[in-house]
This record gives C-alpha cells, sequence and structure tokens, in this order.
C-alpha cells in the first residue's frame, strides 16, 4: 500500500500487483485485463489477431480499418501494404481486378475509373477495361491514369478486345479480316479471288 496504511488494496485493471508491492504495475504492451487480482505480468491476457493494446490497457483495442494485427500480443496495428484493403482485423486483402489501393492503410479499394482497369493487387489503374484497346504502350501508368480516354480507346468494329489489357499492337480480329499493320484499327474483311 503506497498511502502508508496497513492494509491491503485491490489491485487496479490494467495491471498486476507483486504481492507486497507498494504499488501496482502496468500490463506491458500487446496485452491487457479488466481483473483486479493479478500478481504477475504472465497473468494479463495478450490482444488477439485483429486487436492491439498498449501498456496499460484493461482491453484490447480493434485495429482500425486499412490496419491489421496478423498475430497475437501487438500493441499498435500495421497499415495495409498499397494495393491491398482491409476492414481492420487479422489480415488484408489484395484489391480485386478493376480497383486499386494506391497508399498504405487504405479501409477499401477505390474502383478505377472509366475506361482503365487494373490486375489484382493493384496500386493503379493503367490498363484498359474489356471493350477498349490500349492506344499507346510506351505511355506511363501514372499519364494513362490521368487521362484514361486518351488512352483507352473503344473497341473497333469487328475486332476482339475481349479481354482487360488489349494493345493495339495485340488488337485480336476474327477469321476473314485482315489490317495492313499492328498500328492500325482497320480491319479488312477478306475477299476470295
Amino acid at each position: 500500500d503506497d498511502t502508508g496504511g496497513k492494509g491491503c488494496r485491490a489491485c487496479v485493471p490494467g495491471s498486476y500487483c507483486k504481492p507486497g508491492a507498494a504499488s501496482p504495475l502496468p500490463c506491458e504492451a500487446g496485452s491487457y485485463s479488466s481483473r483486479t487480482d493479478l500478481e504477475d505480468a504472465s497473468q494479463c491476457t495478450l490482444a488477439e489477431k485483429g486487436y492491439f493494446a498498449t501498456t496499460g490497457s484493461t482491453k484490447p483495442t480493434p485495429c482500425s480499418p486499412g490496419t491489421f494485427a496478423a498475430t497475437e500480443g501487438l500493441s499498435e496495428c500495421d497499415s495495409c501494404e498499397p494495393g491491398s484493403s482491409g476492414a481492420g482485423g487479422a489480415f488484408c486483402s489484395k484489391c480485386g481486378a478493376g480497383t486499386y489501393a494506391a497508399n498504405p492503410g487504405q479501409g477499401e479499394c477505390i474502383p478505377c475509373p472509366h475506361p482503365l482497369s487494373s490486375r489484382i493487387g493493384g496500386v493503379t489503374c493503367s490498363i484498359c477495361k474489356t471493350g477498349y484497346y490500349l492506344q499507346d504502350v510506351s505511355a506511363l501508368p501514372v499519364v494513362i491514369f490521368e487521362s484514361p480516354t486518351e488512352h483507352c480507346k473503344p473497341c473497333p468494329p469487328n475486332a476482339d478486345c475481349s479481354s482487360p489489357n488489349t494493345t493495339l499492337e495485340a488488337l485480336g480480329f476474327p477469321r476473314g479480316y485482315w489490317r495492313a499493320s499492328n498500328q492500325t484499327t482497320e480491319l479488312h474483311k477478306c475477299v476470295a479471288s
């Protein structure tokens, strides 16, 4: 008892009291307790996956959106990596195709602007979605993202843009058609002679 009294007092939540101790000691970071009868730090409860606990915590705190705690006993949550997001919990999930997360710690993935798409785990949107083709493969991803309609063009008649990331050079066309070069969108029907 640190008051000079002769009786014993109950320990306080978030702490443990060694027998004969003059004052309580806080549960270590990554652990917590709401009980008042602990005598050793090992009796504090480890924060579960998806939660964290600071020094002296009486209960665990859930990870906030965009963060996670993959193991128990953490004193803080880690940020989700770019290209992933999380609602707060034990893990983050990669962004699905057509969405992206450019920054660490995003709570949700953002849909790509029209007519762009992305691959799974995208940190930006720099490929054209189905039904469009990329006009210039040398364009930088940031430039494509800033001006999507200048770089992604609607698929020309009779051409095949059925998969995302179709480029002008790889523009597909059906049997019975041809084009003069892989730099043109003009398709010509074959004429039997």
